[in-house]
């Protein structure tokens, strides 16, 4: 095991570990707009199906009008701020491997037979842990994906597999209760 494996592990988890926060932020992006749509369809079912004292259908127009400018601005906001978050998360996810790589550069400069015998031991020790915290990133991306498809509905059918690898049905997206 080489200096060089112990990298290319630890640039693999920054990759993992990136990919499955992205993957988690547009989970949280798609279930916000889910939320906004669904209150917007609520609210104007809400104002459309009952006869309000002194709420003439131009006001309830208005207001539904409001509301959904009000949603669209929220939706907008998520957008850009979800977008900001995801380059930041690759700008530190690059800057991480980037020094990963230029700290593995520059151990594999070193010439003493003193410095690459403490080099190959500590690779030796390290390797299994880094084999093991790359299942983790991978099962962590993973997890990742299946939330977000979770949130967008994706999973209603799909037959997801266990903790134990036994295979049990997915759970069913719950509908919408009915305004009242």
């Amino acid at each position: 095991m080489t200096t060089q494996d112990i990298s290319t592990a630890a640039v693999h988890i920054v990759g993992q570990y990136n990919d499955a926060a992205k993957t988690l932020v547009s989970a949280y992006r798609t279930g916000v707009h889910r939320l906004l749509a669904t209150a917007g369809t609520r609210y104007s079912s809400f104002l459309d199906g009952r006869r309000l004292p002194l709420v003439t259908e131009g006001i309830k127009a208005r207001l539904i009008e409001t509301q959904e400018k009000a949603n669209g601005f929220l939706a907008k906001r998520l957008d850009i701020d979800t977008s900001r978050v995801v380059n930041l998360m690759d700008r530190v996810a690059t800057t991480t491997t980037n020094g990963i790589e230029s700290v593995a550069k520059l151990a594999e400069r070193v010439e003493s037979p003193l410095g690459n015998t403490v080099l190959n031991k500590i690779s030796d020790i390290q390797m299994p842990v880094a084999k093991i915290s790359v299942k983790i990133a991978d099962k962590v991306a993973a997890g990742a994906k299946k939330i977000e498809g979770r949130v967008a509905g994706a999973l209603d059918e799909e037959v997801v597999e266990g903790a134990e690898g036994e295979a049990k049905p997915a759970r069913r997206a719950r509908a919408p209760r009915k305004a009242a």
